[in-house]
């Protein structure tokens, strides 16, 4: 018991560990597109930074004593426990670059304004 538990917090710190660089890039998307938003969505923030990875390991550790609760649970005869995990930091994974696109093209649009001077423009790129 003490060996998959050990497992459960080591999956649930890298699920995290990806949830919460998708929390940066979007506080930092919504930093450049809202500059004076009064409310900063720390609650969901957290709700995705925790909340999501709890979700999904608590979902995995079922599926793994129902499918396949054998050994120390390092072992995967079947594949269909991993992807509850996988698929999430997958979509993290992706919403992350996409943030991360759209993030480079509103640097470049600021950086293009006609209120930066030529220096600055190249100074800044």
């Amino acid at each position: 018991v003490g060996c998959k538990a050990i497992l459960v917090f080591f999956q649930y710190g890298v699920m995290a560990n990806f949830y919460w660089l998708l929390v940066e890039g979007l506080y930092l998307h919504i930093l450049l597109v809202l500059i004076f938003s009064p409310n900063r969505h720390f609650t969901i923030y957290l709700l995705i930074g925790w909340g999501i990875p709890t979700i999904f390991i608590i979902t995995w550790t079922v599926t793994r004593i129902i499918l396949e609760d054998t050994g120390c649970w390092d072992t995967n005869e079947h594949g269909g426990p991993w992807w509850v995990i996988r698929i999430p930091i997958l979509i993290s994974i992706i919403v992350n670059f996409i943030l991360f696109i759209s993030i480079i093209r509103i640097l470049l649009q600021k950086l293009r304004s006609p209120d930066v001077g030529g220096n600055d423009q190249s100074q800044y790129k």
